[in-house]
């Protein structure tokens, strides 16, 4: 019994010392929706090189002003393996030729950092590359953009907005990770508005709750309907404006893809909002999806308004809070039992702003 009661705190002192063995990885680095490419640079600067830009550098849709989808930094291979800066970076897409390796794309989630993706091809030939990058690029390009967003969350997660985390919690049953700054500028039992105002920019998230009445609530003209109703309640500075979508112009129409928003079927809608009686306008995106358990439909709508300077970057920022969004199932504790029984617990009100 004495040499169990000796060996106890031994045990505990070799728990402790591999505790803290376990390695940590640094945080990554690098900007907003930045790729750095590792491979030569004769590579970089011929036809590989221009497959990548191609897909990568395109101007992405939906922004009022032509911008890329990432930025592209070629690193040469050199000088990538001799700096922890660089492998460190957020997106590290590597391209490497081997007539003796057989053909292979290998994503690394986390590797030197987090959170990071590395994305690595090894072919023997440009030929080869091609072959393994066509079907897969749509597939990459949403794996960084995952990461982008993963990112976004937990630097805001660092400076949550705590009272408008309650708030929606309280009053709606759900939760997202918006950073401080952000406010409740106008609410209701069925819709939100909450945002934050700088001098240069205004960021926002839209979000409206109404009956699930069939797979007619993910119709594309059905969205626009609905998100022009709920964005009514969205005053602009002149008197008797309001927010809307743009559908004047066809090249600036909206447009739908289906995705996986946290385990949920959705439908995303990008395109540009205006006023209504006034003159202002910028991007935005829309989700639309189901709380199957309460059988509600609800509508999170990110927007931007930054005039004359470059919105990509921006408008990421407020998907990424969008994509934070998830249930929230409150603790049972002898407050809320206590709550619940006498209907104690607040409600949302108008809050304009």
């Amino acid at each position: 019994m004495r040499k169990a009661l000796i060996l106890l705190p031994l045990l505990a002192l070799l728990l402790n010392a591999c505790k803290y063995e376990v390695p940590v990885l640094p945080g990554s680095g690098g900007k907003t929706c930045e790729i750095i490419v590792i491979t030569p640079k004769e590579q970089w600067e011929g036809p590989v090189g221009d497959t990548l830009r191609h897909w990568f550098m395109r101007v992405q849709p939906g922004l009022n002003q032509p911008e890329p989808y990432f930025n592209l930094v070629n690193i040469v291979p050199k000088a990538f393996n001799e700096s922890e800066m660089f492998q460190h970076h957020r997106n590290v897409f590597i391209v490497e030729f081997d007539t003796a390796a057989a053909p292979k794309v290998e994503v690394i989630q986390d590797l030197w950092a987090f959170p990071q993706v590395v994305i690595k091809f090894t072919a023997p030939d440009r030929q080869t590359f091609y072959e393994l990058f066509a079907p897969r690029k749509e597939a990459l390009m949403q794996a960084i953009y995952a990461k982008e967003y993963q990112r976004i969350q937990r630097a805001f997660k660092g400076v949550e907005e705590i009272e408008v985390l309650e708030k929606l919690r309280r009053w709606y049953g759900f939760e997202m990770i918006f950073p401080d700054g952000f406010t409740f500028a106008s609410s209701r039992s069925d819709f939100a508005w909450i945002r934050k105002e700088s001098k240069d920019y205004g960021q926002g998230i839209i979000f409206s709750i109404y009956p699930y009445t069939g797979l007619d609530v993910f119709d594309p003209e059905n969205i626009i309907a609905q998100r022009n109703r709920m964005c009514q309640n969205v005053p602009g500075p002149a008197e008797g404006s309001y927010m809307t979508t743009e559908t004047r112009f066809p090249e600036y129409a909206p447009f739908c893809k289906t995705i996986n928003l946290n385990g949920m079927y959705a439908v995303e809608t990008r395109g540009l909002w205006r006023l209504e009686g006034d003159f202002m306008g910028g991007p935005f995106v829309n989700y639309v999806f189901v709380d199957t358990a309460n059988q509600r439909t609800i509508m999170l709508d990110a927007y931007l308004y930054s005039p004359r300077k470059p919105k990509r970057d921006l408008l990421v920022q407020m998907e990424s809070v969008a994509r934070s969004f998830k249930f929230y199932t409150p603790p049972v504790t002898t407050d809320s039992i206590a709550n619940l029984a006498t209907d104690k617990t607040d409600k949302p009100v108008s809050e304009d702003k």
